[in-house]
């Protein structure tokens, strides 16, 4: 529960366990046996690390439903790693505190933590779309089959520029992701194996829909200005000083008149 704007010790804890684990996931793929080549290796331990880092940094600073969601769909990233390398110690113990740390984060004492709060909240699309395109190091790397293309690590370097310029709203970022991700998407499954090419396609043809909706257009406009709408007050319960200070009596005619 939020007291006073407090933050309950369980949200650190279980910031803390999903840091630690991606970093572990992150190890294990980097120093043990996984059936990626190094190149690829190399963009997942990066993606692991982003991946976990944009979690902790969410749940401690714009606790949101969607944080859940996103811990869910990093959970199962983590238990199709834990299905493709040999159990080990890294392996035991990267498994042990990611499971904790989400259990953590999805109990219903916390369900206040990340119930919305703000009205002006960022659209649920261009959360999505932010995320997409810094996880693509981590997507570019898991389909890296037989191994990472050029274009790939083009469309790595693409992703993390983009999706820093569109967070940031940095003029021409909006049709920077709407009309790069899906060319670069087209150029970097060149070479990779029949199904790799289709899933990295179908996720670069995804945010291409998303940069296209019209959430993610309006979170790179300022707010609008709410309208406002007159409220009739009874001249009897205005106080006096301002009905006078109007150039109005108690009875709501003008003092000229009332003379």
């Amino acid at each position: 529960m939020r007291q006073n704007g407090a933050m309950p010790p369980r949200v650190s804890l279980a910031a803390v366990l999903i840091l630690l684990s991606g970093l572990l996931w992150a190890a294990q793929v980097l120093f043990g046996t996984s059936p990626w080549e190094a190149g690829a290796a190399s963009l997942i331990t990066i993606g692991f690390v982003i991946e976990a880092a944009l979690l902790v940094v969410a749940m401690l600073l714009s606790p949101g439903r969607w944080v859940r969601i996103a811990l869910a769909v990093i959970g199962g990233v983590w238990a199709l790693t834990a299905l493709l390398t040999p159990i080990g110690f890294l392996w035991g113990l990267a498994l042990s505190t990611g499971a904790a740390g989400a259990a953590l984060a999805w109990t219903r004492s916390l369900d206040e933590w990340f119930r919305p709060v703000k009205p002006d909240r960022v659209p649920t699309e261009a959360t999505v779309l932010t995320l997409g395109l810094v996880w693509l190091p981590g997507i570019i790397g898991r389909l890296g089959a037989p191994e990472v293309t050029v274009g790939g690590w083009i469309l790595v370097g693409f992703g993390l520029a983009a999706g820093w310029a569109y967070a940031r709203v940095v003029t021409g970022s909006l049709w920077t992701v709407r009309l790069g991700p899906l060319p670069l998407g087209v150029i970097a499954s060149l070479g990779l194996a029949p199904w790799a090419a289709a899933l990295l396609v179908a996720a670069t043809a995804a945010l291409t829909y998303l940069a296209w909706t019209p959430p993610a257009r309006m979170a790179t406009e300022p707010p609008r200005p709410r309208r406002g709408r007159p409220v009739s007050i009874l001249p009897e319960v205005t106080p006096p000083g301002l009905m006078e200070a109007a150039g109005y009596s108690r009875s709501g005619r003008r003092l000229e008149e009332s003379d």
